[in-house]
């Protein structure tokens, strides 16, 4: 047995493991001259407790933070997300060869690493973080210690950005359903686990308004650092609903409408294939139809924020990620034999395998408001 295990090393699908973290890193890179998430390094609670603040406040002691600094800062939290990624997926992504080429065609899909890689910036990488160690309390810790320690956390995520409660909080809430359905956790610990992350929600929401103008901060975040900052990300704190709204409408041009409409069309296959494969794992591991429903719901949820916001891939990239980051947990939390593992270990040794996982990298990753490849399809179609 040991001596096929060593054979199974030695094959080209051992190097599979590394294909997830090479395409995050070839997409890693970011617009130092004017970029969106550098805004949030200079917002802290040096006027009151504000929504957004944390990241800020973490390097409030730092009186200037120059284009270096901030690009060493950056880089480092994107190594943190990659690195947690393989500490909380290593059993799928150092498995058997099968095993590997599962982790290899979910995790260099658009949305995953390639799309941290490409996002590059606050508040993502930061959620995606608190997000896998959430995932790894769950897989690794009895389910109600995880339940107890996760519950703080993902309010800590709040403080980096209010939009965790759609963009990631579900993939919890998904969990929490599932270990409640099973019995593993009371359902009065998971409901419990819901309400204070509702009212944390509540609270940064109400407590977490900008005491300064957006003017006044952009002034401040401008004499701590030699790179632009965009004053969009203060506006926006600073706006009612129906503003925000009007911004939105104004930020939705020609072009973006352009560029989402072939992004949808170029990844739709992907869709499917995830839908597909959620839905097939979740009955494989002997949900209810309610359930599944319930579940598939939830991940839908992060579209919600499309009314809020122009970044319509990042929420399109927060859904799946919600539904892949499942797949593998339910993977690795089934036992050995159950159908979910067998389904999925079937897809992999199927001659479809290949065609999927050459599409997957090819078309590209998510960025804000499209696919890499369709924002430049677009440009040169109908120019910038």
């Amino acid at each position: 047995m040991d001596s096929v295990h060593i054979r199974d090393q030695r094959t080209p699908a051992a190097l599979l493991a590394w294909a997830p973290l090479l395409v995050g890193v070839l997409n890693s890179y970011g617009t130092p001259a004017f970029n969106y998430g550098f805004a949030l390094y200079f917002l802290d609670y040096r006027h009151g407790f504000v929504k957004r603040g944390l990241v800020g406040e973490m390097f409030s002691g730092v009186t200037f933070l120059s284009r270096g600094r901030l690009l060493a800062i950056e880089y480092a939290f994107l190594a943190v997300a990659f690195a947690a990624t393989y500490i909380v997926f290593r059993r799928v992504l150092f498995g058997s060869s099968a095993e590997r080429k599962l982790a290899a065609a979910l995790l260099c899909a658009p949305a995953l690493l390639p799309h941290i890689g490409y996002l590059f910036a606050q508040p993502d990488v930061t959620l995606f973080i608190v997000t896998l160690a959430c995932v790894g309390l769950f897989l690794r810790a009895r389910p109600l210690l995880a339940a107890v320690i996760t519950c703080p956390l993902c309010c800590v995520a709040l403080l980096a950005h209010e939009a965790f409660c759609l963009m990631f909080y579900p993939l919890i809430a998904a969990i929490l359903l599932q270990l409640c359905w099973r019995r593993r956790l009371p359902w009065t610990m998971g409901i419990i686990h819901v309400v204070l992350f509702a009212t944390a929600f509540v609270a940064v929401m109400h407590w977490g308004t900008l005491k300064i103008s957006p003017a006044a901060l952009l002034a401040e975040a401008q004499s701590r650092t030699n790179v632009g900052v965009q004053r969009q990300v203060y506006d926006v704190m600073a706006s009612t609903l129906p503003q925000q709204q009007e911004m939105v409408r104004r930020m939705y041009t020609p072009f973006v409408w352009r560029v989402l409409g072939l992004t949808l069309v170029l990844s739709l296959p992907y869709l499917m294939l995830l839908a597909r494969l959620l839905w097939n794992t979740m009955r494989g591991a002997g949900f209810r139809l309610a359930q599944r429903v319930c579940t598939g719901l939830l991940f839908t949820s992060p579209l919600l924020l499309c009314a809020l916001g122009h970044d319509t891939t990042r929420w399109i990239g927060a859904m799946c990620i919600n539904a892949t980051l499942f797949v593998l947990y339910l993977y690795l939390a089934e036992a050995a034999e159950s159908q979910s593992r067998e389904y999925l270990l079937n897809w992999t040794n199927g001659e479809s395998f290949v065609p999927w996982v050459i599409y997957l990298v090819a078309i590209g990753p998510y960025g804000a408001t499209g696919l890499r490849i369709a924002d430049q399809v677009i440009s040169i179609w109908y120019g910038p």
